[in-house]
């Protein structure tokens, strides 16, 4: 059994994805306005692909699989753009936020980010499995929306 099986410890994995994406676009931001935003994004991406490497070197014990080229080519069009919508994501965070603030701009981010996500459970977009996108989850999605426009507004 491994410690991702654990709900409790995949939570607390989410919180602390909130916390850091929360922070990524402030911080990238702010290089934005010393570095310029397009090169702000390219030193995002850099030191995030260092990042990636030295985990993916872990997670492989430094020894990649030797089918790996086969495994890749097997993977779909639509799971090579994970990177360019981060980039779009970067970008985005780094233009937005200087404009709206980090909360507003989170705010419709996590919103959108919400909403879609129960989109691709209603219609297995990505072959994620179904999830029924309920009156519950439409009520929730107006509450996202009022929270968005009570945060932008006050």
């Amino acid at each position: 059994m491994s410690i991702l099986d654990n709900v409790i410890f995949c939570a607390a994995l989410c919180l602390i994805a909130g916390i850091a994406i929360a922070s990524q676009g402030a911080i990238n931001a702010k290089l934005g306005a010393y570095s310029g935003q397009g090169l702000s994004s390219v030193i995002v991406f850099s030191t995030g692909a260092v990042a990636s490497l030295v985990y993916w070197l872990i997670e492989v014990q430094g020894r990649p699989p030797t089918n790996l080229p086969k495994l890749m080519a097997a993977a779909p069009w639509w799971a090579w753009t994970g990177g360019v919508i981060g980039a779009i994501f970067v970008i985005i965070t780094i233009l937005s936020i200087p404009k709206l603030g980090a909360g507003t701009a989170t705010a419709i981010i996590v919103c959108a980010q919400m909403i879609f996500s129960c989109v691709i459970d209603h219609f297995q977009i990505f072959d994620i499995p179904f999830r029924q996108y309920t009156l519950w989850r439409g009520l929730a999605t107006v509450g996202l929306i009022a929270c968005v426009a009570v945060i932008a507004k006050f």
